[in-house]
């Protein structure tokens, strides 16, 4: 994975973290809020997906590379 994609990957991360947490703090009852948290869920559905997809790929090929490095600084 490049670093822009990495780029990518943490401001959708960011992002979507800011919208919870604005959420969170809107002055809503708990039931509206959950309400929004629900929609703005199903509207992002395959964007989570996608980002899902790639914070696994990237944990997996982190794993690769320290596990190589354990190998041979052996």
């Amino acid at each position: 994975m490049n670093n822009h994609s990495n780029k990518g990957l943490y401001f959708l991360i960011g992002a979507l973290s800011g919208a919870v947490v604005a959420l969170l703090l809107a002055p809503k009852s708990g039931k509206e809020t959950r309400e929004i948290i629900k929609k703005t869920i199903e509207d992002n559905k395959e964007v989570l997906e996608r980002t899902k997809e790639t914070a696994e790929d990237l944990i997996e090929k982190t794993k690769s590379q320290i596990e190589y490095m354990i190998e041979n600084v052996s």
